[in-house]
């Protein structure tokens, strides 16, 4: 795994060094007043989802004047809102909070996705209120043969008004009387989701029960979603300030150098407020597992530590003290057998054989708090 996450950063690197060899040819005829941007497009899991594992956005985005991004999700009843938030929030912040293009986004698309009445102009302004200065839709009319022939644009193959037309020149005219008030709108988020594709690649090649990175950070991005806490989304390669927010989460932070480690737990002695989640700290930036106690570098902070850790069958938590329903009340995918050293507990696992073991804690640390989560929680 050492050398395949290092070959996948060499690769990441190819990308950004091609995309600013590519910018400087474009700049040297570019006219005064043009612009640079570039389509960059999400992780996949029957839709946009989660961060791209195969390009370093924060450091690609470098070369370019504004980011572009193509978003693409369910719709009808299955439309839920995260997915458009989640892919304008990562656009908005690999600029460090400048607003963004939204490149490509479906029409009608896949046939399951034929929006209902009314749904394109949703989600044309859930895109504004994420940032999108523009948003612009593959494709204008539907090809009628090869791969994309049931990819259907604003138009069918028969070229003439329909629906989703007649919504498009409803909010073109939304947008023109609109856009002045709304253009240059800026965000000021307190709370950041803390992504890596180091520790995605990393994480991505143990997978015991098949689950992969971005299934574990979208989750915890989508419930501050539905508690209606709008997030940045931050990499180690931000230069965002990370004591501008009030609380980081730090999905699955697998992969991860000592020093990115220090950064993270001083933001939180300062006075933040640091949520770990399980697999964090667990190796360094080569993909070595630490020989030290874990969860590494984080067990001072976290007032934690843990040596065991299973796939959960049969566990739920002690007392149900979140008052959820039966089936949310139990961990699935993972589970590390906490053990606090200076930090309160905030559950346990509930099991014959573990009846001891913490399952989430909060540690006092500095002016701040770092909490640390042991198991994949329910969604």
């Amino acid at each position: 795994a050492s050398m395949s996450n290092a070959f996948a950063a060499y690769q990441r690197s190819l990308v950004t060094d091609f995309l600013a060899w590519q910018a400087k040819l474009v700049r040297a005829h570019a006219r005064p007043g043009q612009f640079m941007t570039q389509n960059f497009d999400l992780g996949w899991r029957d839709g946009s989802y989660g961060i791209q594992p195969e390009v370093d956005h924060w450091k690609a985005a470098r070369s370019l004047d504004i980011a572009g991004i193509d978003i693409y999700h369910p719709t009808q009843d299955k439309l839920t809102g995260a997915e458009i938030a989640f892919g304008g929030d990562e656009a908005r912040s690999i600029r460090n909070g400048q607003n963004y293009l939204v490149l490509e986004t479906e029409a009608q698309g896949f046939p399951q996705w034929t929006p209902y009445p009314g749904q394109l102009r949703l989600q044309a302004f859930s895109h504004l209120a994420s940032g999108a200065q523009m948003v612009e839709y593959w494709h204008w009319a539907t090809t009628a043969n090869a791969a994309e022939t049931y990819w259907r644009g604003l138009l069918s193959q028969d070229y003439k008004p329909n629906a989703e037309y007649a919504s498009a020149k409803v909010i073109g005219a939304e947008i023109a009387r609109l856009g002045p008030k709304l253009a240059g709108m800026t965000k000021r988020n307190q709370v950041a989701v803390y992504v890596s594709n180091a520790a995605q690649t990393a994480f991505n090649s143990f997978k015991p029960t098949g689950i992969e990175y971005n299934q574990v950070m979208r989750p915890f991005y989508d419930a501050l979603y539905r508690m209606n806490v709008e997030a940045d989304i931050v990499s180690p390669d931000s230069t965002q300030k990370l004591d501008d927010y009030k609380l980081i989460v730090v999905p699955a932070l697998y992969a991860a150098s000592d020093a990115e480690i220090a950064r993270l737990n001083d933001y939180a002695k300062r006075g933040g407020h640091l949520l770990y989640t399980f697999k964090s700290g667990f190796s360094d930036e080569n993909t070595k597992v630490r020989y030290t106690s874990q969860p590494g570098a984080i067990a001072e902070a976290a007032g934690v530590t843990y040596q065991e850790f299973t796939i959960p069958e049969g566990v739920t938590l002690a007392g149900n003290p979140f008052g959820v329903s039966d089936a949310d009340n139990s961990p699935r995918w993972w589970m590390e057998m906490l053990k606090p050293t200076t930090a309160e507990v905030v559950a346990r696992y509930q099991h014959p054989s573990w009846p001891a073991a913490a399952a989430m804690t909060r540690n006092h640390w500095g002016n701040g708090e770092v909490s640390y989560v042991g198991f994949m929680p329910s969604d």
